[in-house]
């Protein structure tokens, strides 16, 4: 086999244009074909700044997609490029775009690869996947890629009581932790001293930050510590929205999930009702997901289905973002939370019209829409988490879209979501300690 170049990064993975690859001693990686006109763009322009339009041209040559598109994939490599600080190998550049960081260009030869023991050259991780493709490579193929899947994120958990209120912290890092801490200070001060005492009271209140949003989450418990009907509610707010978001709590004018007017001619009763409330720059402020989730002839197996719809801010009415199919798979597993639900994609459909209405760049609502489009794209499965669970109602987290309520199915006992967890009582809950 000839020699061919790899790119090494600062961080130790080694990328392989001419296959599409990226490399560590324990695993190859395969990109799709948007992270690879990317991140060649970007290396082939080392030492220039890279517009977001550039890359948008770049990464989607026969398509026209939002930047929520091109943030998607930003984010997958950095994750992919093991990067441990963000702009340890994509630097941001505020305004402009971005810009690949230092790289060395290596000379390798698949020859002397292929001549190692597939257990040395892969390592132990993909052993049994490995030994799995063993009939393909006898097969004729000459080298096997695999392509891991998305694993559970590992979060920092920290749970702490305010008054009469109990407050959780969720993040994947002490950064972000540190951030949140700061900032539940700041909104028990401001609501002090306005009005001379802490008027939230009697609250389960779940708060989460990523790179490119908060997520907040809360419901009004009773004397029994459950959530009374109706009154769970969750913000996604823009990185630069806090502020608005803070005066809503300081001032205590949260609000409360309202009953959607939505005309669709699918009339199935669904599983489950997701209301969410969103804090950005775009317009669009409100979403509804109705997600139906049906058991299969495979046990912990689920045809799990969703349709999404945005409030139109002038008639009130909701009108249809996006369809999707996927199979949810309850793992056994141990887990930080109370269960772990593996979604796999099957198909996505955008049912969305642009609108000069909205600022769509802004959009947490479309960018959350355009990362499952991806996921779905590229068959990658996910994760949600169920955080808590009460009669007909449960606390979802997704590290893409953060904290959503889960208010289930009523109509149809045998089918309602929460039934498939009746095992964990509401004493299990405290399990988040972890």
């Amino acid at each position: 086999m000839p020699n061919t170049e790899q790119i090494r990064f600062q961080t130790d993975v080694c990328y392989i244009a001419s296959q599409g690859i990226l490399k560590t001693p324990e695993s190859t990686l395969k990109l799709n074909l948007s992270e690879q006109y990317i991140l060649s763009y970007l290396i082939d322009n080392y030492g220039n700044p890279v517009t977001k339009d550039e890359l948008l041209k770049v990464g989607w040559p026969d398509r026209i997609v939002t930047e929520a598109s091109l943030f998607q994939v930003i984010r997958a490599l950095r994750v992919k490029l093991n990067e441990k600080k963000k702009g340890d190998v994509i630097e941001t550049l505020p305004r402009v775009g971005y810009q690949i960081r230092e790289f060395t260009r290596e000379t390798i030869n698949f020859q002397e690869e292929a001549n190692l023991s597939p257990f040395k050259k892969i390592g132990k991780k993909t052993a049994i996947v490995s030994a799995i493709g063993l009939a393909a490579v006898g097969a004729g193929i000459g080298w096997m890629k695999y392509v891991p899947s998305h694993t559970p994120t590992n979060y920092i958990i920290e749970k702490d009581r305010i008054g009469s209120n109990d407050i959780t912290i969720v993040t994947a890092n002490a950064d972000d932790l540190a951030d949140l801490r700061s900032k539940v200070k700041e909104l028990i001060k401001g609501q002090t001293k306005k009005y001379g005492k802490l008027v939230t009271q009697n609250e389960r209140v779940y708060l989460l930050k990523t790179d490119e949003f908060y997520s907040a989450a809360w419901c009004a418990v009773d004397a029994n510590e459950q959530c009374i009907k109706n009154t769970d509610f969750s913000y996604k707010i823009a990185t630069d929205e806090w502020d608005k978001f803070a005066k809503l709590v300081i001032d205590n004018q949260k609000v409360y999930h309202e009953t959607p007017v939505i005309q669709t001619e699918y009339a199935r009763e669904p599983t489950a009702v997701i209301y969410a409330s969103y804090i950005d720059k775009s317009g669009i402020q409100s979403k509804v997901m109705h997600y139906f989730m049906t058991p299969t002839d495979n046990k912990g197996i689920f045809d799990f289905s969703m349709m999404s719809f945005i409030k139109d801010p002038d008639s009130g009415k909701f009108r249809s973002l996006a369809i999707s199919a996927s199979k949810a798979y309850i793992e056994n597993r141990e887990s930080q939370f109370l269960q772990t639900i593996k979604i796999e994609p099957e198909m996505y459909h955008w049912a969305y019209q642009p609108s000069p209405d909205y600022d769509e760049k802004e959009s947490l609502a479309l960018k959350h829409s355009c990362h499952f489009e991806c996921q779905s794209s590229d068959k990658r499965p996910y994760y949600n988490y169920v955080v808590y669970k009460q009669p007909n109602l449960l606390l979802m987290l997704n590290e893409f879209t953060g904290f959503f309520w889960n208010n289930t199915s009523q109509g149809d006992p045998s089918i309602s979501y929460s039934d498939h967890f009746s095992d964990l009582s509401p004493d299990n809950n405290k399990k988040t300690d972890k």
